[in-house]
């Protein structure tokens, strides 16, 4: 993203209720410029500043644009901090401490005091440490202009914030931790707070991991969710954190073949998903891993019949929360259904996602998906019995190759099978397959091809 884009995208990412208390919000300035700006920049679908300068040419903003739409950025923030203003608890108690600020400096002590309390109580039950170290502050503050000479309490305030402050550092030791767990070691110490277990939880499983010790592993994380469950008002507050959990579970179970256990933990944590109002970008990524989880059982269990009704509620999600998903996530997505379906022989659905996805495509396209869509294009016509289209198609590919790097072997034998015998009988296939299977058995296709088109498990499958 351009710095000069970021308005346009801010704009982009507003849903219609949050258009609504803008525009609402800036009710009696009509004929403000910044509104006529938020109206232009909304109705574009790619941004474009030449257009926005010609559109408004007439106007003497216009020669001001980068301080207007500065502006309008501000107003669309501040629009947003109050439609959001109960979004979290966190958000609820860094209005109080704004609150308490400007009571402080009006002299209105008592009410600080009221306010801090609440403040507190309410930073307490949701573990929110580093907020509770400010408004331990504003109490030390309040308490000192009351009552100066009264270094007892003062001290007791000050201890407190001193706890806060420890529970914090722990919290960055194990962010650190949690980046390379092989280089880190934690202290026994038990946390208190429950992000700062997870934390520390995380941390062990992948030490587990790393130590083969996956038995182990799985019941740490199985524990660590129990504990989440048990708190369920702080399970609500912080669900990302509970989803993401759940995911590196869900992760585990399925590089260990337990698809079937996996499928089940699927369908109960979409449900506790549902429960949850407010939809954040981080509960949109822990949403989209799951669906590739799901996905990923799809191709493995190739006995689901539920592969289509997934795929549209996929398309719904990501249809809903566009401006949120990435383009090559989108991308990502629909090159895994083609790829579903052609492995359960769907030829007709799988090929058209990839005319979907070789349709749209565009120069911001990931190379490498875009290339092994062209593959599973060859493999569908061929499958297809499409001679004529899959012989124009190899040329095309071959140039295609030739143009990023030279030709391996693998793609070049795939390549000269697939033109030789398209219209073979099944008996003359198979005896091409065999002998297919065999040469690239003596020079293997690597493993990293294999991810995005498993062509050695199409070719066994026809032996």
């Amino acid at each position: 993203m351009k710095k000069n884009e970021e308005l346009f995208y801010l704009i982009k990412s507003l849903t219609k209720s949050e258009k609504r208390y803008f525009k609402l919000s800036a009710q009696g300035n009509e004929s403000a410029e910044y509104l006529h700006l938020f109206d232009a920049i909304e109705a574009q679908k790619v941004y474009d500043e030449t257009k926005i300068k010609t559109l408004f040419k007439d106007k003497t903003f216009v020669l001001q644009l980068t301080t207007i739409k500065n502006y309008l950025k501000q107003r669309i923030l501040q629009s947003l901090r109050s439609y959001h203003s109960r979004i979290s608890k966190n958000a609820e108690l860094v209005d109080i401490i704004r609150n308490v600020e400007i009571l402080y400096h009006k002299g209105q002590y008592s009410i600080c005091k009221s306010e801090l309390n609440r403040a507190e109580k309410k930073a307490k039950n949701f573990q929110q440490d580093m907020l509770l170290f400010h408004i331990e502050d504003w109490k030390r503050k309040v308490h000192q202009a009351l009552y100066p000479q009264d270094f007892t309490t003062l001290k007791t305030i000050i201890e407190k914030q001193k706890d806060t402050l420890d529970s914090t550092n722990e919290y960055i030791d194990l962010l650190l931790a949690n980046v390379d767990p092989a280089q880190f070691s934690l202290s026994h110490k038990k946390s208190v707070s429950l992000q700062n277990k997870t934390l520390k939880t995380l941390h062990k499983y992948r030490k587990q991991l790393l130590s083969k010790h996956t038995d182990k592993a799985r019941q740490t994380l199985e524990n660590l969710i129990k504990e989440w469950e048990q708190s369920p008002e702080l399970l609500k507050e912080y669900f990302a954190m509970y989803f993401s959990v759940n995911n590196n579970l869900l992760g585990f179970l399925v590089f260990n073949k337990q698809y079937k256990e996996a499928f089940v933990r699927i369908l109960l944590l979409k449900q506790k998903a549902q429960t949850i109002t407010t939809i954040s970008a981080a509960i949109i990524k822990e949403t989209l891993r799951l669906y590739n989880i799901e996905l990923e059982i799809h191709r493995n269990l190739k006995d689901l019949h539920t592969t289509h009704e997934v795929i549209n509620e996929i398309q719904t999600f990501i249809n809903t929360h566009k401006t949120l998903v990435p383009n090559n996530y989108w991308l990502s997505f629909r090159f895994q259904f083609a790829n579903i379906y052609f492995l359960k022989e769907d030829y007709k659905k799988a090929l058209q996602w990839i005319n979907d996805i070789l349709n749209h495509q565009t120069k911001k396209d990931r190379k490498d998906l875009i290339t092994h869509t062209y593959w599973l294009n060859l493999l569908v016509h061929y499958e297809l019995g499409n001679g004529f289209t899959l012989r124009y198609l190899i040329d095309s590919m071959k140039k295609q190759l030739r143009k990023q790097k030279n030709i391996v072997f693998y793609e070049k034998t795939i390549l000269k099978f697939l033109s030789k015998t398209v219209e073979y009988d099944a008996i003359e296939k198979r005896k091409a397959f065999i002998d297919l299977n065999d040469q690239l058995e003596e020079y293997p296709i690597p493993d990293h091809i294999l991810g995005y088109v498993d062509f050695t498990e199409w070719i066994f499958k026809k032996c």
